[in-house]
């Protein structure tokens, strides 16, 4: 991976590389699954976490019934929108990080899986709305984007982003995959829920402030 001065655009994952979110989905999931389907049994959700909700579940249970998930998918949204979205706190180092990386003149953006609302109350939540000049998600778009590299294709196109200049930082493998559609560079969030360092080993982050330059001697 080059190094952070080669870049001048940032486009964070949020879930597993900014945010610490898995107490708070793993917390809705399980009201939601109590309401539904008490019977069931819900297993962790960390190794899950990256997709869209309704894929995670559908996942997790192994459940094919598309009634079934619709309904577990609304009260999910439900429990999570109505306040389970608090309980994401940033990972160590990262506020620091994107408030140096924005005073330095870099351009921020979050592209996630998340539903516009709750990420951006997230982003809000922890006062980080004036450091990002946009929050992409597949549901930005109507009718959606089919997944996250299509959003990214979007964000790259719309905004004239350099594909050379831009560095995109997520832990899941759909991350790598929008970076590779997109033609940005990529680095791999050692810290998160998703495979990514495994699929990138040679672009690996093993703190978010590694994005910063040294200091000066």
């Amino acid at each position: 991976m080059s190094s952070a001065a080669a870049y001048s655009h940032y486009v964070f994952d949020l879930d597993g590389t900014l945010v610490d979110s898995i107490c708070g989905i793993d917390a809705s999931a399980r009201a939601a699954l109590a309401e539904l389907a008490p019977e069931a049994s819900l297993p962790s959700l960390r190794s899950f976490i990256g997709p869209p909700i309704r894929q995670m579940l559908e996942r997790a249970l192994r459940w094919s019934d598309s009634t079934r998930l619709d309904a577990l998918e609304f009260a999910f949204r439900r429990h999570y929108d109505g306040g389970g979205w608090r309980d994401s706190p940033p990972y160590p180092d990262v506020a620091n990080t994107l408030h140096r990386l924005h005073t330095n003149g870099a351009t921020l953006f979050v592209l996630t899986n998340k539903p516009p609302i709750p990420a951006a109350r997230i982003i809000e939540h922890l006062g980080w709305t004036p450091l990002f000049e946009s929050i992409v998600s597949p549901q930005s778009s109507q009718p959606p984007f089919l997944n996250k590299a299509a959003a990214a294709l979007d964000l790259r196109d719309r905004l004239r982003l350099p594909a050379t200049t831009t560095l995109l930082v997520g832990d899941s493998a759909d991350d790598l995959e929008a970076a590779h559609a997109a033609g940005f560079a990529f680095a791999a969030a050692r810290w998160g829920y998703g495979t990514a360092a495994n699929l990138a080993p040679d672009r690996t982050l093993d703190t978010v402030a590694h994005l910063l330059p040294p200091p000066a001697r």
